[in-house]
Formats: structure tokens, sequence, C-alpha cells
């Protein structure tokens, strides 16, 4: 057994056939089967059930799948740390929000970039907890996380800031001329918030449910451009960063009556190897005014 058979092994658990498998992996099909037969000999198992459909594991499968992934992972992690070690490699792989990630982006790959050109990024973007699961598997090295307490205390961070979440309507709609609103004002009001799996959307809901008011959900979205055309045309009202928000985009920002933060952090596992790239990250982190302090 050797690491490029559980790669192999693992991307057809991941694709569901040889030929997906093999496609991805830019290699032969032949390879890949011949692969998969030689473990399953070692170990006089059958590792694949094979139909019509694709091919799906067998106990000992599902047994080998769940102790390669740590091993190819942790073969991974011990690559990168050598490679950085040794110089060759500057590569940070960074976890950041879809939201967060417009704010921030911009910044890192233009100034950090260029104070920086040695280290090279590796985005990901996902939801707060596919990052967080991410951060903890290893598969990413740093993460920025939207949070409204104290993250774990396996965590290492550093806050970068904080974003107010505010109340987006109209420029004519009524409640524009609002210096504040409360979840009871909009109990009747037509909502177009994110999708669940937005941080944001999450607080937004806890907020309604502390006062009791069920929130009328019109609909929910993963995509700003629609979420800002309902509500520019009036439609609905919903819910965004401050910062996220041109001056010139025709909508009225109203806080809510106990103003709404959330934490911005950078994070990294306590227990994992601090490379030049991360380190890097930090510094340049730790002097920028990217939010509100």
């Amino acid at each position: 057994m050797n690491l490029i058979q559980l790669k192999y092994f693992e991307a057809i658990c991941k694709y569901g056939t040889v030929m997906s498998a093999a496609e991805h992996m830019h290699i032969s099909q032949p390879s890949l089967s011949a692969a998969i037969k030689s473990l399953e000999s070692e170990f006089g198992v059958t590792l694949f059930k094979r139909g019509h459909h694709g091919m799906t594991l067998t106990a000992e499968g599902e047994t080998l799948y769940k102790m390669s992934l740590e091993l190819t992972r942790r073969a991974d992690e011990i690559e990168s740390i050598m490679n950085d070690l040794g110089g060759e490699s500057k590569i940070l792989r960074l976890g950041i929000p879809p939201m967060i990630g417009s704010l921030i982006l911009p910044r890192l790959f233009h100034d950090f970039n260029d104070n920086n050109p040695d280290v090279r990024l590796e985005i990901t973007e996902g939801s707060r907890h596919e990052l967080y699961g991410k951060l903890s598997e290893g598969f990413v090295d740093m993460v920025f996380l939207p949070h409204s307490r104290p993250l774990d205390k396996e965590l290492s961070s550093l806050k970068i800031g904080r974003l107010e979440i505010v109340c987006c309507v109209s420029g004519e709609d009524p409640l524009a001329k609002k210096t504040s609103v409360r979840p009871a004002l909009l109990a009747n009001k037509p909502l177009v918030l994110f999708e669940n799996s937005f941080f944001q959307t999450q607080e937004i809901k806890n907020r309604f449910a502390a006062d009791k008011i069920e929130p009328n959900i019109l609909l929910q979205t993963n995509q700003l451009s629609t979420l800002m055309s309902m509500i520019s045309s009036g439609i609905a009202a919903g819910f965004m960063f401050r910062d996220l928000i041109k001056a010139d985009a025709g909508l009225a920002l109203i806080p809510l009556c106990e103003p709404m933060y959330i934490d911005v952090s950078l994070a990294w596992r306590r227990s994992s190897h601090q490379k030049y790239s991360m380190k890097a990250l930090r510094e340049y982190l730790a002097g920028s005014d990217i939010f509100i302090r």
C-alpha cells in the first residue's frame, strides 16, 4: 500500500466511478483500476460493490476510507510543512466567507501581495461551518471567521475588526426616514435574506426570535445581486454589512435600535505549524485598517 493508491481510492469514493475519477485525477482508467485491484489483493478484501449506477463502498471499503482520509491529509500537511521549512513553497491556503471576502480580498490581492510577492494565496470560499471544518481537518491553513462569541479554545486568532449589520431598504421606502428600526417594526415587511448557511442570517433570525417576532421572509438567496435587486426595487427589505454598500447604491441603511455587530477574526489551529506565509499575513493584518476596530 502507498499514498498514491490511497489517493486513487479516495478519488473513486468521491466521484463514484473509475471513469470520472480518472478524468479528475488526469490518469488512465486502467492505471486507476490496477491500483484498486492491488489494494484489494494486498488486504484480501473487496473495497467496492460495482453496479450499473456506479461504485459503492463495502463495509471493508468504508473502514479503509475513514482511515485513508486522515492519513493522506496528514501526508499533505507534512509535505506542506517541509516545503515551507525548505523555502521552496510559500503557499497560504486561506478560507473566507463570500461576503467578508468581497471586503477583504481586494486588499489582500493588492497590498498584501505587493509586500509579499513570494507568498501565493490559495482561496477557498465557504460558509462559516464549512470553513471551520476545513480548518479542523487541515485542508486550509487559516480562515476568516465571523463570530459573536469567543472562538473555540483550540484556535488561535487575531481580531481584525467588526462589521455592523444594518437594515436596507429602497430610498423611496417609508422606512428610509427612520433613524433606527426594531424587529417589531418589520413584522409585516417582506424580507429578502441570504441563505441560512450565512452567519449573518442566523444572527438576524436570532434577533427576531429574541423579540418573539416571526420574520416575513419572501426569499433567501446566496446571490448578492439578487438581494440588492429585490431591495432597490422596493419589493423587500434586507440586511447587509454596512461596509458592503456603496454610498451611491440608492439604498437607505438603517441601524437596529440595538446596533448589531459581528466580530471578524483570522483564526488558525493552535497545534498547526506556523508557516512563513501565515506569519506574514498576521503581521500584515495587525498593522492594517480593514474594518472598524
